[in-house]
């Protein structure tokens, strides 16, 4: 692994100690992948209720809707993968405290449902990564930042990253700056070896340094997924790219980092549930969540100090 540039080093000084500051986020996961929500599948009761939840937090934490919304919800209406109209509601606030581009932090909140009896909770596939943003938020509201945040939990993933698609398309992209994307999907079940998967290190030339620091700091083992290439202790072969929300953002130029964990037993079964997530991993992931957000803020704020000195 190659050192970090001297940039790096001096923006990610402060990145040594962030600890868990709650447990809200075990509370967040807990309630998403509960039975009461019915796995979350887009257009059902349960789809409604996690929205209303992922709302009240975004209001407790006196984040704002985005300008031409008057809610926190954007609806739409998008073809799926079989031609017909799926009809879907993204939830979306922004922290917007200064003359500068954004960071978009990205999490899918639905799931598959129900069949039947059987429930497919969704807990790691993707309430963890819900419950890892509203925690992200939580801190952005108590860190000083250089850059602005919004947060995107989106509808229809599972239909095809609809609603990733759908807010891309309500030119938002044209009307705020956005600097990079920081996507969360499943992130609570570790591997054998305990790692986190992460993609879209060539995205921008200063990531591979930034994922390199934040491995080193927190010692969890970090495999890049970048096709052909590599960042952290081990070689993966394979393209993420295309995968979860973050792909709608990649097509349009905009550098990404995708964090998750990659598919496991558990995967679109009835059998990922709360009960299964592994609290000690999922808060060392969460943790590493919250420093790569705070490294992309860094580099934000280099780039927008030295447009301004140009």
């Amino acid at each position: 692994m190659r050192l970090c540039s001297t940039l790096l080093l001096t923006l990610l000084f402060t990145l040594n100690c962030y600890a868990i500051e709650s447990e809200q986020w075990i509370t967040d996961v807990h309630y998403l992948a509960s039975d009461d929500l019915e796995g979350r599948r887009t257009g059902t009761v349960g789809a409604e209720r996690a929205r209303a939840y992922i709302e009240q937090r975004f209001a407790q934490l006196t984040l704002t809707p985005l300008k031409g919304l008057e809610s926190f919800r954007q609806t739409f209406s998008e073809p799926g993968r079989r031609k017909n109209l799926v009809h879907g509601i993204n939830v979306v606030s922004a922290y917007s405290h200064a003359d500068a581009p954004y960071i978009l932090v990205t999490a899918h909140y639905d799931h598959l449902g129900r069949k039947g009896r059987r429930i497919f909770n969704g807990a790691d596939d993707n309430a963890s990564g819900v419950s890892a943003m509203l925690e992200l938020a939580l801190r952005t509201t108590k860190n000083s930042m250089q850059c602005n945040v919004m947060f995107l939990a989106t509808d229809a993933e599972e239909h095809g990253l609809l609603g990733a698609k759908a807010f891309a398309n309500t030119g938002v992209l044209e009307s705020y700056r956005l600097f990079a994307n920081l996507n969360l999907d499943m992130l609570s079940q570790p591997g054998g070896r305990h790692d986190l998967l992460v993609s879209g290190v060539r995205s921008h030339p200063a990531f591979e340094d930034l994922t390199s620091q934040i491995e080193t700091d927190t010692s969890l083992p970090m495999i890049n997924t970048d096709a052909g290439y590599r960042v952290g202790r081990y070689p993966v072969k394979g393209d993420r790219t295309k995968v979860s929300d973050h792909a709608v953002f990649a097509e349009r130029g905009i550098p990404f980092l995708f964090l998750g964990v990659g598919r496991h037993n558990y995967y679109h079964t009835p059998r990922d549930t709360a009960s299964r997530i592994n609290e000690g991993f999922y808060g060392r992931v969460v943790d590493a969540s919250w420093r790569f957000l705070k490294g992309l803020d860094g580099l934000c704020g280099k780039e927008l100090q030295a447009n301004h000195t140009d």
